[in-house]
């Protein structure tokens, strides 16, 4: 038997963690003392450590390996009485069991130990009660494995970058600092490819024999990531997983430490399982978006699991649970962990430049998935800001592109989507927004030899040119708005409703003179409120977020000549589609190939 460190604990030292203290510990805040590299912890309190990345997840380390015993160890100094114990959730309840209530005297630094015994618990913790003026130095969990359960692992890390200096840097640093120099054994079998689009880093800052920086031509999240799977497959020693990770993200290097870890003792059939991180929102720190997501019916995007509290011991449990299986699911490439089997078999992704990239790579070869508590990342920027290039043009011009090519999400008709999505653009005034959405569907019917040219960047600056200006709704003269009404949705009636259909929202039928001056208050994102809409000449679309707005106009003209373009991208596409379908569908295997991508990547 062997026994392996699966989980630190870990300490919210750096003053960015401090809002979100109760995923790190419960209780009052503690000082932590850099001299002694503990935490000096007042006499009478009660630290508990039944939090979202300091809990044990024995439930799905007996799922996914054959952990014989759990042992945890803990560096203390002074009088303490600990509390070991499990968790579970009964419904919505969360049930703490008490395994044990130990009492220690220690007049010096000592190491405790202690096996927690068989149990049916999904979680496992501790809680400090000091009894004197404590220091207490951290401590970790380890699993007792028979010698044949543990297997070698390469991990390499690949990270793509574009001018995200303030980011991507920090991270580096991190990964370094915290996992190259340590003395743990993942310092000897890590390297961490930083794919660097924007060609803006100075390599001679970084480059070692595990860290490597490699100039990129720009080509969006796919190809950089193509790019770092290429450099993981050719590195002195291959790599055996390859962990994708944007560059805008606030991570732990715990996160990736339990990942390696649970590389090594996966059990077979989960060998070639992604593990995939959590989204934590930046601006929200204790709010997960997403873990895995899936493609709904109608076209749509979304995560499987609700949005998690995680300052919430219910949700940290839930969390934990199983939950009901999608056809059409996938891991964001935020934080996912990719086995090298995996991509010999199916390939690289598609050149896509951003968006959607991830979502065909998962579909393609019906990847399962791993997520686990703490194994997680903050994305910047990423909940709250609704951008039309990338969500009305991007996402869906790959999204037919990639069912195409790969075959998958058959029973999704996403032309129907985009006819909806168009429609309520032109109804909210968006003209620009339903403009992209025809830019899309009409760049999709240029074929496969459209994608495979280098055009990335130039097409998606002509994109962005199309996104909505939001300014200041003070300076707009709106700064008395009452935000809360933005997102309401205002019953319809009857008559209104069709008025509504008939004039096309004002836009026929209808004189200028029946129009509100307005401006209604409507959303800027995917919010659809027709009755906030209702005849208005104008509408201030708001973020909520930022505060900020834009002044849309009704337009007759442009309503016109979109629905005239419209109709003719629409019958353009029924009429080629079996013919565009067989085009993409015939360039498949190149496009995911070595070869390809060598090509395109100038390598």
């Amino acid at each position: 038997m062997q026994r392996v460190k699966l989980q630190t604990i870990c300490f919210p030292l750096e003053e960015k963690y401090y809002s979100i203290q109760d995923l790190f510990y419960k209780g009052e805040r503690l000082v932590y003392n850099f001299h002694k590299q503990c935490y000096q912890i007042p006499a009478y309190q009660v630290v508990d450590f039944s939090t979202y990345i300091n809990m044990f997840s024995v439930g799905k380390w007996r799922k996914y390996s054959n952990i014989q015993d759990v042992k945890i160890y803990l560096k203390v100094k002074g009088h303490i009485r600990i509390n070991f114990v499990g968790y579970h959730l009964d419904i919505e309840n969360p049930i703490r069991v008490l395994f044990d209530k130990k009492e220690y005297f220690c007049e010096e630094e000592t190491v405790i130990e202690y096996t927690y015994p068989k149990n049916g618990e999904s979680s496992l913790s501790i809680e400090l009660e000091t009894l004197s003026e404590v220091e207490f130095y951290g401590g970790y969990y380890t699993g007792n494995y028979v010698k044949e359960d543990i297997r070698d692992v390469n991990l390499s890390i690949v990270t793509t970058t574009f001018k995200k200096e303030e980011f991507v840097i920090p991270n580096i640093e991190l990964i370094y600092k915290e996992i190259i120099e340590s003395k743990e054994e993942i310092s000897q079998n890590i390297v961490l490819h930083v794919i660097d689009n924007g060609r803006t880093l100075k390599i001679d800052q970084f480059e070692s024999d595990k860290i490597k920086v490699h100039p990129n031509k720009n080509v969006g999240g796919s190809g950089g990531f193509a790019r770092g799977m290429i450099e993981a497959m050719e590195q002195t020693n291959k790599a055996t997983h390859v962990l994708l990770m944007d560059d805008d993200v606030l991570i732990l290097a715990e996160s990736i430490k339990r990942t390696y870890a649970l590389l090594k003792v996966l059990k077979k059939e989960y060998q070639e399982h992604f593990i995939s991180g959590a989204m934590l929102c930046y601006e929200k720190m204790n709010i997960q978006y997403e873990d895995i997501g899936y493609v709904h019916y109608d076209g749509s995007y979304g995560p499987v699991k609700k949005k998690y509290d995680h300052k919430k011991l219910a949700h940290n449990l839930e969390s934990e649970q199983e939950v009901l299986k999608h056809k059409y699911t996938y891991a964001g490439w935020w934080y996912c962990c990719i086995p090298m089997q995996y991509i010999e078999k199916n390939g690289l992704p598609l050149p896509l430049f951003i968006r959607g990239d991830d979502v065909e790579y998962s579909l393609r070869g019906n990847a399962k998935f791993i997520t686990m508590n703490g194994i997680c990342i903050w994305h910047m920027g990423f909940t709250y800001k609704f951008n039309a290039a990338m969500e009305l043009y991007q996402v869906h011009r790959n999204s037919l592109i990639f069912q195409a090519i790969s075959g998958v999400c058959q029973e999704i008709d996403f032309f129907h989507r985009m006819k909806k999505l168009f429609t309520a653009r032109m109804l909210s005034l968006d003209y620009n927004g339903a403009e992209l959405i025809l830019d899309a569907l009409e760049d999709f019917m240029k074929g496969p030899d459209f994608i495979m040219q280098d055009l990335g960047e130039q097409i998606m600056q002509q994109k962005f040119s199309k996104n909505e200006k939001l300014l200041p709704l003070n300076e707009l003269g709106f700064s008395d708005i009452d935000l809360e009404q933005v997102y309401c949705t205002i019953p319809r009636k009857f008559v209104r409703k069709w008025l509504y259909r008939i004039t096309y929202n004002g836009h026929r039928l209808c004189s200028n003179k029946a129009l509100k001056k307005g401006p209604g208050i409507i959303a800027y994102d995917w919010f659809y409120s027709p009755e906030a809409n209702f005849w208005n000449q104008n509408l201030l679309a708001i973020n909520i977020y930022t505060k900020c707005g834009s002044i849309r106009t009704l337009d007759k003209q442009k309503y016109k000549l979109l629905l005239k373009r419209f109709k003719k991208v629409s019958k353009d596409y029924l009429s080629h589609k079996s013919r565009l379908l067989q085009e993409y569908y015939d360039v498949k295997n190149e496009v995911i190939s070595k070869e390809f991508w060598k090509k395109y990547l100038e390598i």
